[in-house]
């Protein structure tokens, strides 16, 4: 009967070392199908995003390993279990994984220069105005978006994002469309100052809902060490550090 117990004992205390041991420390695989500007840097292997993902894993005692491929990839490599999470994921595009917390969240506005004074508060009134959006953005920003500038034949877009601060600045185009953090990040790049006067006031017209994104993982218990790291980060401080780190001049706007 005492061996008994003893047993049951010993059985006990091991499960709840289990339940209340940190997670083994690991290399992370992730996939990184959207690198943009300030967001992610991949000739640099940093940014904001990139920084915010990888200091909340090694709260953990996690490491970040990057695997830079396109978005449409990003699925098959998950669910085919060669890598264990993904950035940049939405819950609506349905990839059957577990998701993070909300860790980074972007935001697209309608960006025109004040000295033009131009009316934009509401997608129809972007009709009949030159516009320079970003790639694929008549799918991502809605149906009433998509309706207005497909019936426009001054609307184009650019996959080169740092076209849109010359080409706005200079006056050849009406409005850009795009991430306030990535349009500034691009407006303060050496080879648009040389070319444009970037002092110039403008106006952030906010026709578009902000968008969250999360951390996909394949493994519930990863997610759940990378959403702890991800409160201790913004507890601390560091988030904040993170974000102004990438931020640090922003373009002149218009009160």
């Amino acid at each position: 009967m005492e061996l008994n117990m003893c047993r049951l004992a010993c059985l006990i205390g091991f499960s709840l070392a289990l339940i209340t041991a940190p997670a083994v420390a690991r290399e992370v695989n992730v996939a990184i199908g959207l690198s943009l500007s300030p967001y992610v840097i991949p000739e640099e292997t940093r940014g904001m995003e990139y920084d915010i993902v990888k200091e909340a894993l090694a709260l953990e005692g996690h490491t970040l390993r990057p695997h830079y491929m396109p978005q449409g990839r990003v699925a098959k490599e998950l669910g085919g279990g060669q890598l264990e999470a993904a950035l940049t994921q939405r819950m609506e595009v349905g990839l059957p994984a577990h998701y993070s917390d909300v860790y980074i969240t972007y935001q697209n506005f309608a960006i025109t220069l004040a000295s033009r004074n131009l009316a934009v508060d509401k997608e129809e009134d972007l009709a009949g105005k030159s516009i320079i959006a970003f790639q694929r953005a008549a799918l991502y920003l809605g149906p009433r978006f998509k309706a207005v500038v497909e019936a426009n034949p001054l609307y184009r877009e650019e996959s080169r994002q740092v076209v849109q601060p010359i080409m706005l600045y200079l006056d050849r185009i009406d409005v850009v469309i795009a991430d306030r953090n990535i349009f500034n990040w691009f407006a303060h790049q050496p080879e648009v100052a040389a070319k444009v006067d970037t002092r110039q006031p403008l106006r952030f017209h906010p026709l578009f809902p902000p968008t969250d994104y999360r951390m996909a993982f394949r493994d519930e218990g990863l997610r759940d060490a990378f959403n702890r790291g991800l409160a201790k980060l913004r507890a601390s401080g560091a988030y904040d550090r993170i974000v102004r780190a990438y931020t640090p001049v922003m373009a002149a706007e218009a009160r």
